[in-house]
């Protein structure tokens, strides 16, 4: 009887030992889809067998089953809390997922394994930044960075954050070094642009910004500010072709639209600038009944010069019905606008002395 249960035990641990190693010579060739069958063969012979789960965990991951995926790494960690390439796994998926506060738990315990890991510094610097935490976010780059000097993803991701904050000349220093050290690629020329934009030095600004949608060419933010450089510099045919570019690339940004219309308006092209605003107006409003679909619907103030911008251009073009419906809409959102009030109110007044011109006519 012994000897029978051992022959057994000696056929289910080389039947186990085959599952793993035909799994991971299918894996070699990245032949997932057949390596599956043997890690779930592997894990029922051997349910400690964390590394299988770890693994499953990636297949699922990568057949977009999430919910499968998080369970495997989970089961993964139970068996073997010390598996550090399984907290990694799981903080990427969690991070992907938008989970940031669950993917940084486990960041930290990969640094903790490994404190000179400066990638995943940058990753956790990410996961804070996506939560709010700046000050512990650039505590996060500024380390990946101290780690490993040349990091252009740190280096941009910390640089993000300081002008935001207005802290230019720092974020400027870090951008610079990777100019000087020839190492430079668009995301530091794009912030580069932004930053000389801010100081007024357009020509710099230009400079940076071209480079930057030289190698990324569907960057519309950095189209649309290379259009307000140039509108700086009187450059106005060259800005309507940036800006033209910008909402190109990006149907619904605002900014772009914007700063069409007004330079169209400038130039007293009525006609054009209504065109261009109508256009964004009706994307707007088609977007927003999509959205109100799944969730409340928010209205937020950053189209109000807009459509204050609309209205006057309705009402140098004798359409006063339409501008006035632009400035009321921009007062629903924004009720102490006194200029606008006062607009809506001059509308009034003018119907009322047509009505009595028409009178006296009669």
């Amino acid at each position: 009887m012994f000897i029978v249960e051992e022959s057994s035990a000696l056929n289910d641990n080389t039947d186990f030992e085959t599952n793993v190693s035909r799994a991971k010579d299918l894996i070699e060739k990245d032949d997932w889809g057949m390596a599956f069958k043997y890690l779930k063969a592997a894990v029922d012979a051997d349910p400690n067998y964390a590394e299988g789960f770890n693994l499953l965990g990636i297949y699922y991951t990568r057949n977009h089953n999430y919910s499968e995926a998080i369970e495997n790494f989970r089961q993964a960690l139970h068996i073997d809390f010390d598996l550090i390439d399984v907290h990694y796994n799981l903080a990427f998926l969690y991070m992907e997922r938008e989970k940031y506060s669950m993917a940084l738990s486990h960041f930290k315990e990969v640094v903790v394994a490994n404190p000179e890991d400066a990638d995943t510094y940058n990753l956790m610097g990410i996961c804070c930044a996506k939560n709010g935490n700046e000050e512990d976010a650039k505590a996060f780059f500024a380390e990946s960075l101290r780690l490993q000097p040349d990091s252009t993803s740190a280096a941009v991701n910390i640089s993000k954050l300081l002008i935001k904050n207005n802290e230019i000349s720092k974020a400027k220093g870090i951008l610079l070094y990777f100019m000087k050290k020839e190492i430079a690629n668009y995301e530091v020329h794009y912030l580069l642009g932004i930053v000389y934009k801010g100081e007024e030095d357009y020509p710099r600004a230009m400079h940076h910004l071209r480079e930057a949608v030289l190698e990324d060419t569907n960057n519309a933010e950095a189209y649309n500010l290379l259009g307000e450089c140039c509108l700086k510099t009187d450059f106005d045919k060259q800005a309507e072709s940036f800006f033209v570019m910008a909402i190109r690339l990006d149907t619904a940004y605002l900014d772009a639209y914007y700063n069409l219309g007004r330079l169209y308006y400038k130039q007293q092209k009525y006609d054009d600038a209504v065109h261009i605003l109508e256009e964004y107006v009706r994307t707007k409003e088609a977007t927003d009944f999509v959205d109100s679909l799944w969730s409340e619907n928010k209205v937020g103030d950053e189209a109000v010069p807009l459509y204050n911008l609309l209205g006057n251009c309705y009402k140098v073009t004798n359409n006063p019905a339409k501008a006035r419906k632009m400035w009321e809409k921009s007062l629903s959102i924004q009720p102490d606008q006194q200029d606008i009030k006062e607009n809506v109110s001059g509308l009034s007044q003018t119907a009322q002395m047509h009505k009595r011109i028409s009178l006296v006519i009669d």
